[in-house]
């Protein structure tokens, strides 16, 4: 099969535990897309977050951020595909969080908006690249164009016990998420990366069966379901391995590398 386009996840697939990218898997990333087959990165990070990533890749495709609610031109800054929050359920969600202690921290399409002593502060620092802002009434973003809302909290028992709470009375108006542990992230209901892989891959005239799509958690399911070669990490839990249509070595093993190099590179 000749694919034309490779979704990447970041954290946990293309992304060491250290948090950066081997030599050998750049260097395969720049053979395949030496060769017309297009790269992308499919990640819950923000956008901010992702473009020194794409740029270090030389990616010209627009990349799926905040798990596919923003899709964006890392080399232009055009915007492809945005889905945000409601403001009606935008507010009921700050007041819930704030009456019950929750750190919570706002994502627009390039900002990051948070309270004081914020327990999320070194989580941004480490993983988003931009700073936070710091605000003392979340309530006034009601006009921003908010696209993700994440909270925390420290004990995983109460945060099981929040988030199904906020489940149940928005579960068939927005999409949540578990991603690092002890956090939640919150996207508008048709956000997700496998809906924004298959906007993208509509404007590219890409079918699916042309696509690799390679991940490690849940939120990568739907997508790693959609494409023609759905890849699961050697890192991933047994429920995605079982899913996939392959499963690769894991991210301390150059895992994206070797799917590059079996898949694209051998047969184009």
């Amino acid at each position: 099969m000749n694919y034309k386009l490779v979704a990447v996840d970041l954290d946990g697939t293309l992304l060491t535990p250290e948090l950066d990218i081997s030599d050998e898997t750049i260097d395969a990333i720049r053979k395949v897309t030496h060769k017309n087959v297009m790269v992308t990165l499919s990640t819950g990070r923000m956008f901010l977050a992702a473009i020194p990533l794409a740029h270090e890749l030389e990616l010209d495709v627009p990349i799926i951020t905040c798990n596919g609610a923003l899709t964006k031109c890392s080399r232009t800054g055009k915007v492809f595909d945005k889905k945000i929050i409601p403001k009606q359920h935008y507010s009921q969600i700050i007041k819930y969080c704030q009456n019950n202690g929750l750190s919570t921290s706002v994502y627009s399409d390039d900002e990051i908006f948070t309270h004081e002593n914020s327990a999320n502060m070194d989580i941004h620092r480490e993983m988003d690249i931009a700073k936070p802002r710091i605000i003392s009434d979340m309530e006034s973003l009601n006009g921003e164009s908010v696209i993700k809302i994440l909270f925390n909290c420290n004990k995983k028992s109460k945060l099981n016990h929040h988030s199904e709470e906020l489940y149940n009375a928005f579960k068939n108006k927005l999409t949540f998420y578990f991603s690092l542990p002890y956090f939640v992230e919150i996207v508008n209901k048709d956000a997700n990366k496998r809906t924004a892989l298959e906007n993208l891959c509509a404007k590219l005239n890409i079918s699916r069966k042309e696509i690799i799509a390679i991940g490690d958690n849940f939120n990568d399911l739907e997508m790693i379901r959609f494409a023609g070669l759905g890849v699961a990490m050697g890192n991933a839990p047994d429920y995605l391995k079982q899913e996939a249509d392959f499963v690769t070595h894991s991210n301390d093993e150059d895992g994206v590398r070797y799917v590059l190099e079996k898949f694209v590179l051998k047969n184009n």
